[in-house]
């Protein structure tokens, strides 16, 4: 699918993880962090995975420790436990990933990456279902490319992107993730590829748009402006002239 030249993919910096805050009391992937992102003006970026009991929630790590302090993984709670912690300290807790599209509410577009979840075969359906309906901007990414190849299969009309990065270890799924060797099935609308690793030919094939992530100061700033066409930022405020 051609992306349209007015989509945010072109025009918007994108948030990552929502605008959020540690010294200010904003916890990424919280509602405050995505409230902020849109009285700013930036589109924003989340991230879906299951918990327990099969609810999406937006959460990024596999661990609820780094952001919770809970010892435990997040598809061993079910929803009702997660709603007890709090993140980073806040008064935050982790949202409902349909809580957070009711937030958002279309007000400013929202990028969307389907974790990696081998315990469950039905996060790519469910994200699809629970998209169903609503009326934002968005569009899908992932690191899985058989997660792509069912979005592309599911809903072809969903722009889809294919995140990229370079592993430190050799393994297939390594090698798969850095060239992004199954494209040619995907068929990506665009790629989003870590900025440390730019510029890198392979993330720049045909015509395809190229995002930058993760985008954290004005040096990696400047770099994304000269081989990337957008970002993915946290830390900075880019420019949305």
């Amino acid at each position: 699918m051609r992306i349209p030249d007015d989509s945010f993919l072109k025009t918007l910096p994108i948030a990552h993880r929502g605008l959020h805050n540690a010294k200010k009391g904003i916890p990424e992937n919280s509602c405050a962090a995505f409230e902020n992102a849109r009285l700013c003006g930036y589109a924003a970026e989340t991230d879906v995975r299951f918990t327990k009991d099969g609810k999406l929630v937006a959460f990024h790590d596999d661990d609820l420790e780094r952001m919770t302090g809970e010892r435990a993984k997040v598809i061993d709670r079910t929803y009702a436990e997660l709603c007890k912690l709090r993140l980073d300290g806040t008064s935050e807790k982790i949202p409902l990933f349909s809580e957070l599209l009711e937030l958002i509410d279309g007000k400013i577009p929202l990028l969307i990456e389907i974790k990696n979840q081998p315990e469950r075969k039905d996060i790519v359906q469910e994200t699809l279902r629970t998209l169903s309906g609503y009326r934002g901007e968005f569009a899908l990414q992932t690191f899985h490319p058989l997660y792509l190849l069912q979005v592309k299969r599911l809903a072809p009309h969903i722009l889809r992107g294919q995140l990229g990065t370079f592993m430190p270890n050799f393994s297939l799924q390594n090698y798969v993730v850095k060239n992004m060797s199954l494209n040619f099935l995907t068929s990506p609308d665009f790629v989003s590829y870590n900025i440390e690793n730019l510029p890198f030919s392979k993330a720049r094939r045909k015509d395809t748009l190229l995002l930058a992530w993760t985008v954290r100061d004005h040096e990696t700033l400047q770099k994304a402006q000269k081989h990337a066409d957008n970002i993915i930022f946290e830390d900075v405020r880019p420019d949305l002239s």
